[in-house]
């Protein structure tokens, strides 16, 4: 990919600010943390040297810690806080470890082999291992689903038979949340 595909937009905000603070850097946040007093390392996007009449040149210094946000990746709006989740952690901005508590707490979509059925249903992977599918929002239900039931995971957590859950098994982002992580 050509270098200047990489360069960051310089925004008419940034060229004031380079005017008003020559012979420094001018450091580009991802826009998650544009509104944050204190942006971690790993938020910087990289910097680019301001001249002495407050000038910015090309010479762009990528942040190697750098983590894109949902957003820097263009990924879609999310459908539910559980969603929003599920990017922040695939991105690197929030610890796996945050998922089983809010999976416990939300409301999910349990699949369902009628819409009046309130059995849990499981499904073995090629390896024999056996999930328990549910959805984080309506427009991830899988068409091919005969029908499904709004569940909370901590109503749904003693009825796995110790199995575990797969959100949102055909994506946009897709989880596996060993039942024991939902008695918490």
């Amino acid at each position: 990919m050509p270098r200047m595909a990489l360069l960051p937009d310089i925004t008419p905000e940034m060229r004031a600010s380079a005017k008003s603070n020559p012979n420094t850097w001018l450091y580009v946040i991802d826009s998650l943390f544009e509104s944050e007093v204190d942006v971690p390392p790993w938020g910087v996007v990289g910097a680019f040297p301001v001249d002495a009449t407050g000038e910015i040149e090309d010479d762009f210094q990528p942040n190697e810690r750098y983590r894109p946000s949902p957003q820097a990746l263009k990924m879609p709006a999310p459908a539910s806080p559980l969603d929003e989740l599920l990017q922040l952690i695939q991105t690197g901005h929030r610890p796996v470890e945050d998922l089983a508590a809010a999976v416990r707490d939300a409301t999910l979509l349990l699949y369902a082999t009628a819409p009046r059925v309130y059995d849990v249903v499981g499904f073995p992977d090629r390896q024999g291992h056996v999930y328990v599918p549910v959805c984080t929002a309506e427009e991830h239900v899988p068409a091919n689903w005969p029908g499904w039931r709004l569940v909370t995971g901590a109503t749904l957590a003693p009825l796995l038979g110790g199995h575990p859950l797969m959100v949102n098994p055909v994506g946009p982002i897709s989880a596996v949340v060993p039942a024991a992580g939902l008695t918490g």
